[in-house]
């Protein structure tokens, strides 16, 4: 009888810990970087790993910045003054489907590519245009407007706005508005310079995902060390304040 009890809260310790992983945090930032949880109106003030779940917004201040970092290897880098909703965030062994709402600001998006016949939607929805992608990397810029630019460096997106789709290829770029779907096969000047930034940040996001790909534990033990943190340092000042 006993054997049987231990071997079941040993199973709920381990169920535990499955539904507790987590599918992506808030892996660095700089300046006013706030979080909304879903279902809560309050903004709180975000922090390296605080958790992202589905529902969840993120938005920068400021002169501020935050990097996204996600299980399967998608990573997100939010410029100042920029907003995100993940509005889907479902990830199995089989099958990922991640959405978003890019609702203003200035962001570099790389989709991390699926292994396999392992099946994939991923989605960036903007006020004016809906990006499909798949192992992509890009820039996009959304004005107080609406108005948004897509800078592609990598891999291929699908856009659609209204009615129109298009197809934009990697060196292209696309904006969506009140005039409407436009793509060209070649990058602005602004968008030139995102590809630069692009080019420097790619080889750290390449070791980041290798250490995701050896540890699958890699986020969860991510935002326990950042919370021990947290937890070590309102120790240390509670106890500074127990001595005045």
């Amino acid at each position: 009888m006993m054997k049987k009890t231990l071997l079941f809260m040993a199973l709920l310790c381990l169920a535990g810990r499955l539904t507790a992983q987590q599918t992506a945090c808030v892996y660095d930032l700089k300046g006013g970087v706030e979080l909304q949880k879903s279902g809560n109106g309050a903004w709180e003030a975000a922090r390296k790993g605080l958790p992202l779940a589905e529902g969840d917004r993120v938005r920068t201040g400021d002169g501020a910045w935050c990097e996204l970092l996600f299980k399967d290897g998608t990573y997100i880098k939010m410029d100042e003054n920029s907003e995100t909703a993940a509005e889907t965030l479902k990830a199995t062994a089989e099958e990922r489907t991640f959405s978003f709402a890019f609702l203003r600001g200035k962001a570099l998006w790389m989709a991390a590519k699926m292994k396999g016949k392992m099946a994939s939607k991923f989605a960036v929805r903007t006020p004016t245009t809906v990006c499909a992608v798949r192992g992509t990397d890009f820039s996009m810029l959304v004005s107080s407007t609406g108005f948004t630019s897509v800078g592609l460096f990598e891999g291929v997106v699908a856009l659609s706005s209204g009615t129109v789709e298009k197809e934009l290829l990697a060196g292209g770029e696309a904006s969506a508005g009140a005039e409407g779907l436009t793509v060209q096969d070649r990058l602005s000047n602004l968008m030139k310079a995102e590809e630069r930034r692009y080019s420097r940040v790619k080889a750290r996001v390449e070791n980041l995902r290798k250490r995701l790909a050896e540890r699958d534990s890699f986020i969860d033990d991510y935002i326990s060390r950042q919370d021990k943190k947290l937890s070590d340092f309102d120790a240390r000042r509670a106890e500074k304040l127990k001595k005045r």
